[in-house]
């Protein structure tokens, strides 16, 4: 049986990864790392090959992967109460402006107004390890967002404030 050669080519149906990146490179996985993070210590020729076997396989970085490393996700949740409400468009693009000065990614919902939609919204984007959360408060009870808070997520109530909370939040 021939020895098969280490792929430069993603395996059918699966993202490329560095490795792949790597192997079509020629170069050492630390390489490709230290190109798609922009650190130093690579030569001009090599980060060209980089990032020409990046552009031929459309790698992508994993930010998840990114997120275990630094604890952080670069996002921020935003809970509407309802999006066609002329006062949040403006809203919605002055924080997101914020959050893209500051290299983060905004994600946002509406609660249409339903307490148990917010609080369904809210946690999802606890869930997805968001770094701050702004919610616009449609239910009178934010209780459920105490552990979240106690595990760190910055909140933040707009236009009016939480409701039935034990701590101040």
């Amino acid at each position: 049986m021939a020895e098969t050669a280490r792929r430069s080519t993603p395996r059918y149906g699966s993202r490329p990864t560095m490795k792949d990146v790597a192997a079509r490179a020629g170069v050492r996985l630390k390489t490709v790392s230290r190109v798609v993070n922009g650190e130093t210590g690579v030569t001009p020729d090599t980060e060209r090959r980089v990032q020409e076997a990046i552009e031929a396989l459309g790698f992508r970085r994993n930010d998840s992967a990114r997120v275990l490393r630094k604890g952080r996700t670069a996002t921020v949740g935003l809970v509407l109460e309802d999006l066609a409400d002329p006062f949040y468009g403006p809203l919605s693009r002055a924080v997101e402006e914020v959050a893209r000065a500051h290299g983060a990614l905004l994600i946002n919902g509406s609660s249409a107004e339903d307490p148990e939609r917010e609080r369904e919204l809210a946690l999802a984007l606890c869930a997805r390890r968001v770094d701050g959360l702004i919610v616009i408060p449609a239910g009178g009870d934010h209780r459920y967002l105490e552990p979240e808070i106690r595990a760190g997520i910055a909140t933040v109530f707009v236009d009016r404030p939480a409701g039935r909370s034990t701590k101040t939040v």
